[in-house]
């Protein structure tokens, strides 16, 4: 009876979601609904999250946190992409031709995606970059970091290639991916040659001396 009453949620759950996500759509402009493709886009294999993490790796203010955030995408891959979502493999949204799903997918702009649903891979790489973030900045604003996977998580059901429950199944995996990358980090400092990249200069103040 538990499972049932737990499905039965679920259900209610995706459908009510996918149900606001489109009156959202029907009641936004064209102009909102790009930009939340372009959002959405900017998620795919999680290059951009990758590259910002790079980025970061080239400061040495900013250094730690590109170094858990980069261990944090990994973990969040190899959880979500490589493990739930083959295990689970779930259909996603649209792919019911006989469901409210399908039609608001297509008045979306159907968009097409590969692959299981469950859980959002998306979700996992935005929640997974944003997490270390958070832990290793000032408290005062990196909490401006989670609302990243918030709204990659909200494009996903608005293009209706996930389910509600797959985004926040994707946050919590990329959740665990965060706290995990933050120990992991920690032990990893203990190796030498690691603790002493992580303290050297910025490739900025390197160019300076140069041109000095």
């Amino acid at each position: 009876m538990s499972w049932t009453l737990a499905l039965t949620f679920i259900s209610d759950l995706d459908y009510g979601g996918a149900k606001l996500a489109n009156e959202i759509f029907n009641f936004s402009s064209n102009f909102v609904t790009q930009l939340l493709k372009i959002i959405t886009y900017m998620g795919n294999g999680g290059l951009v999250f990758i590259v910002i993490a790079v980025l970061l790796l080239l400061f040495k203010k900013t250094r730690l946190a590109g170094f858990m955030a980069l261990i944090s995408l990994l973990i969040g891959f190899i959880l979500t992409n490589i493990i739930l979502k083959n295990i689970v493999a779930r259909p996603r949204p649209f792919i019911d031709e006989t469901s409210d799903f399908y039609v608001w997918w297509q008045q979306a702009g159907s968009i097409h995606v590969d692959g299981h649903s469950f859980p959002s891979g998306h979700a996992t790489a935005a929640m997974a970059f944003s997490l270390p973030l958070f832990i290793v900045f000032n408290k005062k604003y990196s909490w401006l970091y989670l609302l990243i996977p918030l709204l990659m998580s909200f494009t996903r059901v608005y293009f209706m290639v996930h389910f509600t429950s797959d985004v926040i199944a994707g946050m919590l995996v990329g959740a665990l991916a965060g706290i995990g990358a933050y120990f992991a980090a920690r032990a990893l400092q203990k190796i030498t040659f690691i603790s002493k990249g992580l303290e050297l200069p910025s490739v900025m103040s390197v160019f300076v001396k140069k041109a000095k």
